[in-house]
């Protein structure tokens, strides 16, 4: 669940050895000052989010995001937030939903050699389990927020809770049209086989 991050927030000068990463969201861990708070915030366009890009529309696309960055020793503490709104499509009828996101969140990273391999793999504590790890000399804090977004969107994307969705045979939106498939099927010569299986299960029993 995710972590409120409850103190105010104030934008520090970054340190000089990681300024110029700060338009890319690309920082090198042993580049972060150690026990000293970095704040950043800014906007991410949907070309820096890939993974959201398959869901969302790109108009009005808008993703604000608010974050503290703290090394302690090899491991990574990161405190942040963001909010955004988008376009993405209903599930059930390809309709627009429009969804505006906001939360906050807290990450813990330590190197992925730091945690137990499988051959000395023991019950981990739940202090541990809040660790999540990472591979790379250098983080990507956009790839990290976008998978905060990600995590926020629900699995099933539905623009009401009533949506009737398609006519599984003639693709009409059922919540603007009707259509008279249903009709159909009830005009069809063999329609009356329905109704002798029917009969044919009431004979059964």
């Amino acid at each position: 669940m995710p972590c409120r991050v409850q103190k105010p927030w104030r934008k520090s000068v970054p340190h000089p050895e990681i300024e110029q990463n700060v338009q890319e969201l690309i920082f090198p861990v042993e580049n972060l000052p150690e026990q000293e708070p970095q704040n950043f915030e800014g906007k991410l366009g949907l070309s820096q989010c890939p993974r959201l890009l398959e869901l969302a529309e790109d108009s009005e696309f808008e993703l604000e995001y608010q974050f503290s960055l703290k090394r302690d020793s090899r491991k990574v503490l990161i405190d942040g937030r963001f909010k955004g709104q988008f376009k993405l499509n209903c599930d059930r009828c390809l309709g627009t939903i429009a969804y505006q996101p906001e939360e906050s969140f807290s990450i813990r990273l330590q190197p992925s050699e730091d945690r137990p391999r499988p051959a000395e793999e023991t019950l981990l504590t739940l202090e541990e389990l809040e660790w999540d790890v990472y591979d790379q000399s250098s983080l990507n804090l956009a790839e990290l927020i976008e998978e905060q977004v990600l995590i926020s969107i629900p699995e099933k994307k539905l623009c009401s809770t009533s949506c009737k969705g398609l006519c599984q045979r003639c693709g009409v939106n059922l919540n603007t049209q009707s259509c008279l498939c249903n009709e159909e099927i009830e005009d069809h010569p063999f329609a009356v086989l329905k109704g002798i299986g029917s009969e044919f299960e009431n004979f059964q029993k």
